[in-house]
């Protein structure tokens, strides 16, 4: 009868033992996945702050032309440039700047036309009343450097 009531109280112990294990399993994969999400989430949250930096970006470039085209069309040709807001107007400088932890540029580059006035990556004649604007915002994450870019073509339209 002793025997028996040990061999009982051993099994119970055991399952004690399982059942412990067992919840401490399932709280600690909750506990990872509840952590994966959070990181999803915030990469998420990352990705659309760098894309209303970019539309920002091209905005605030096309209401620096709409102001003056001498504004775009001193630029050099392949410099890096960087915008900031003064309280008033937007500025292109080549000052960095960063918004949030995240850094935007712009990169202005000359456009070539052919006979027919379209766009040509080579050779063809070059349009001094239209500039291709390249708006990169980068930001590091800790999986390590992540970017997203736009481009697009602006032109003199005021003359």
């Amino acid at each position: 009868m002793y025997l028996n009531k040990k061999i009982q109280s051993g099994f119970f112990l055991v399952e004690v033992v399982i059942a412990s294990a067992l919840a401490a399993f399932i709280i600690i994969s909750l506990l990872s996945l509840s952590q994966n999400t959070v990181d999803i989430s915030k990469r998420s949250v990352e990705k659309t702050q760098a894309s209303y930096l970019l539309e920002e970006g091209v905005e605030a470039v096309k209401t620096v032309r709409d102001a003056n085209w001498s504004n775009i069309s001193s630029l050099t040709n392949g410099t890096t440039y960087y915008l900031s807001w003064n309280g008033t107007n937007w500025v292109i400088s080549t000052t960095p700047s960063v918004i949030d932890s995240f850094t935007r540029t712009i990169v202005f580059d000359a456009v070539s036309r052919d006979a027919n006035d379209d766009i040509v990556s080579s050779g063809g004649t070059v349009d001094s009343r239209t500039r291709k604007a390249t708006v990169t915002v980068t930001w590091t994450p800790k999986s390590g450097v992540q970017s997203e870019t736009l481009v697009f073509y602006l032109s003199d339209i005021r003359t």
